[in-house]
């Protein structure tokens, strides 16, 4: 069996050093994005959106997720969407809510975070054959958490010990559980 390869490869790179607004800022975010953005071009032959620092606004990230996505992907095409900068949970009505926090984000204002739910579902509704997404900041694990809302228990077969684990580790809490 041969597999197709892809008509295009995009990658949007994002990477915020520099906060502003009582966000405190970062020190690696702008030379991890640079670095994997070279590496994703030059070796892989990625066509590579690079936003670093003020031009990874909110304003930019919106019309990047429902505007200018949707537009340059197709259905044979492939997207690796990095994000390097801060990231943030917070209590909601149905557990955890997370929040990527683009560089003109006010402290304590979630109006002007982006929500991880908000980019999930932008996300899922490009025609794309292939995703990657990484997430580099704090509280990742709750965009897994705004795509399963609704989670049922599977049957686990691990000692004590695993499970004792797992609970002490509540991140990986969602690997054992299956979207209805």
């Amino acid at each position: 069996m041969t597999v197709e390869k892809f008509q295009y490869s995009l990658a949007v790179v994002i990477g915020i050093d520099d906060y502003r607004n009582g966000v405190p800022s970062l020190k690696t975010p702008v030379n991890d994005a640079q670095t994997l953005a070279t590496i994703l071009k030059d070796r892989h032959g990625y066509d590579v959106k690079l936003l670093l620092n003020e031009a990874a606004n909110g304003n930019s990230l919106k019309d990047l997720l429902e505007t200018e996505l949707p537009q340059r992907l197709n259905k044979d095409d492939r997207l690796l969407f990095y994000f390097a900068g801060h990231g943030i949970a917070l209590n909601g009505d149905d557990g955890p809510e997370g929040y990527l926090i683009p560089s003109d984000a006010r402290l304590g204002d979630i109006s002007t975070y982006v929500s991880m739910a908000t980019v999930n579902q932008a996300l899922l509704k490009l025609s794309c054959r292939h995703f990657l997404g990484i997430l580099d900041c704090c509280f990742a694990g709750a965009f897994r958490w705004s795509s399963t809302r609704k989670l049922v228990p599977i049957e686990l077969h691990a000692s004590p010990r695993a499970v004792r684990s797992l609970h002490s580790r509540p991140s990986l809490a969602g690997d054992y559980f299956r979207r209805l």
